[in-house]
């Protein structure tokens, strides 16, 4: 792909070595020395939208200017750090950091109105743009200051160009002085990754109905007597649960009709990810019921049905410390964190990884939040590792009467609505404002079985995963998320952790290894004990070792032979650093 109107510039001399093609447009289309001022990204959730616009601010930073990156949410902001640290990890480039200012959208609006910002910036990135409009004074403030930044070009970027309006575009689009090119991606995740709504069709939607009675059914009737509750947000709350605390004594379906439904959707094996944004009656309450059904919150230290919480109410770190063991590989069965419970801090800028089960418990009044909280677990890789790669969506919606009539059935029916008429416009959009060519055939690299393999229609390139140095001698530190996998049938490239399907060995911890580098195909022996570092994991060729000492320390005879013998009864010698197993695929 070659956009550039400028002839001797290509894409290629930037390094980047994880771009898709619909990335590499992006970065083509706003390159400093092309005429465009301003480019709206309008990607589904999890196609690379962040990672493509931290590709694009590293090549302003290349030739010197500065980046401005604004965003509604400390997620969003710390996902873009992030992100642009993996451009510069992935592709071994400089990193430019210390020239990236990130503020939130309040605090760049409260900082111009004290006329604080005075900066120079090659290229402003809006992220989340669909929350700017939110608050009219903040959005004329910041789109008055976009204006007067003649020189600088603007990227905005979101997944939901239009929640509540077909209308609501055209404040994105006004944003800048000029007629703004607008890009729409393909949707390919759901090529992989299949998404099965659960329940009754309702006036044209799914809906997971549930019928409320006893405890429930009563609070619910005095909720619908407050005249005061305009948005019935207590008519909400009471149809998720009866009040804030779950009394054993009483049967779970007269208390909550959708959490008992959850309940029995529940299935070892299989990750389950519930989002409430009601914290007493609808988060506290569920993990109650939980402890009731024999589950405790996540401890590191147990080993039984676990559930975890994010909400308001979570720490940074915490947060943190909990995606990183629900999203690790030893928890695809949900063996750590089966239950994963979150509010509204959990349906941006965090990916999770191999859902089977997605609960939401309280309607919408539009579409786009439910975007939001699906696309947290469907994204390109999301489902890898897994032989079944659906995922089942449950959009709660409890009932009083048997006609299905209810306040959440009304809401999902207003919310749906508004998404026929959205969906209309943005059919339009895609037509007028189609790239041709975007998606070309990936390039595959030649397949070698050690390094690059190829398992059914998968050919994974590994060679990043391993640390090198000069001698071309593999080191143990694996970095198991630098993968590229491409799918040959449906001409996709992903980024992301090896699959299951795929075991890399490395020296056993308190004591010796015998293992063969996939780098040079050499026998080495390590030694590790407690305190490991990188050069007595290395380990040194298998020909170079004391053979007296090591055969004393195994009590074994003075040979090569009789050391791997000896380490192969204990399970300590690894033939292939490599191994997979297409039975098991």
């Amino acid at each position: 792909m070659n956009l550039f109107t400028v002839s001797d510039i290509k894409i290629e001399q930037y390094g980047f070595v994880n771009t898709f093609k619909n990335q590499n447009f992006i970065i083509s289309y706003l390159h400093p020395l092309n005429p465009y001022r301003s480019l709206v990204i309008c990607y589904e959730v999890g196609l690379g939208k962040t990672y493509a616009s931290a590709c694009l601010a590293h090549v302003y930073l290349s030739y010197g200017y500065k980046v401005l990156y604004l965003s509604s949410s400390l997620n969003s902001i710390s996902n873009f750090r992030n992100e642009y640290n993996k451009v510069i990890t992935d592709s071994r480039l400089t990193s430019y950091e210390k020239n990236i200012d990130v503020k939130s959208f309040s605090k760049f609006y409260n900082s111009e109105k004290k006329n604080e910002n005075n900066e120079e910036y090659g290229l402003v990135i809006v992220d989340e743009v669909h929350n700017l409009r939110e608050l009219a004074i903040r959005y004329k403030t910041i789109k008055n200051k976009l204006d007067s930044m003649i020189n600088s070009k603007i990227l905005i970027v979101t997944a939901t160009p239009m929640i509540d309006s077909h209308k609501e575009l055209d404040s994105i689009i006004n944003l800048t002085n000029e007629k703004t090119k607008i890009i729409f991606s393909e949707n390919k995740i759901s090529k992989d990754v299949k998404i099965n709504y659960v329940g009754s069709n309702i006036n044209g939607e799914t809906l997971f109905l549930s019928r409320m009675k006893g405890k429930q059914l009563e609070d619910y009737y005095k909720s619908l007597k407050n005249k005061n509750d305009t948005v019935y947000t207590e008519t909400r709350q009471a149809s998720i649960s009866w009040n804030d605390e779950f009394n054993p004594e009483i049967p779970l379906d007269e208390q909550s009709s959708k959490i008992s439904r959850v309940i029995e959707t529940l299935k070892d094996g299989e990750l389950t990810v519930i989002f409430c944004f009601y914290v007493k009656r609808g988060i506290d309450f569920m993990a109650k019921v939980l402890e009731h059904f024999g589950y405790r919150k996540w401890d590191p230290l147990y080993n039984g049905k676990s559930y975890a919480v994010i909400d308001g109410r979570t720490s940074h770190k915490d947060v943190k410390e909990i995606l990183k063991v629900f999203n690790s590989i030893a928890n695809t069965n949900g063996k750590q964190i089966q239950v994963l419970i979150g509010s509204s801090v959990l349906s941006e800028s965090i990916t999770l990884y191999r859902i089977r089960h997605l609960h939401i418990l309280s309607p919408f009044w539009n579409y786009g939040q439910v975007k939001q909280s699906i696309g947290r677990g469907v994204r390109i890789g999301s489902h890898d590792g897994l032989l079944d790669k659906t995922i089942n969506v449950y959009l709660h919606a409890a009932y009083a009467e048997e006609n299905f009539k209810g306040k959440d059935i009304d809401i999902w029916e207003t919310a749906y609505r508004k998404k026929v008429e959205i969906d209309k416009k943005l059919d339009k959009l895609k037509i007028e404002n189609k790239v041709e060519n975007i998606v070309e055939k990936i390039s595959v690299p030649e397949v070698d079985n050690n390094l690059v393999i190829k398992i059914n229609e998968w050919v994974w390139d590994l060679r990043n995963c391993f640390e090198q140095n000069k001698f071309k001698i593999s080191w143990c530190r694996v970095y198991k998320d630098k993968a590229i996998g491409y799918n040959i049938e449906n001409n996709t490239k992903i980024i992301g952790n090896i699959p299951d399907y795929i075991k890399i060995n490395t020296p056993l911890k308190n004591g010796y290894t015998v293992w063969r580098s996939c780098i040079d195909n050499k026998l080495r022996l390590s030694y590790i004990d407690e305190k490991v570092n990188k050069f007595t994991k290395r380990g040194k060729l298998l020909a170079n070792v004391n053979i007296n000492k090591i055969a004393k320390d195994l009590n074994c005879g003075e040979s090569t032979s009789d050391i791997i013998n000896t380490l192969k009864k204990e399970n300590r010698y690894f033939d292939k650093q490599i191994e997979y197993d297409l039975q098991q695929y």
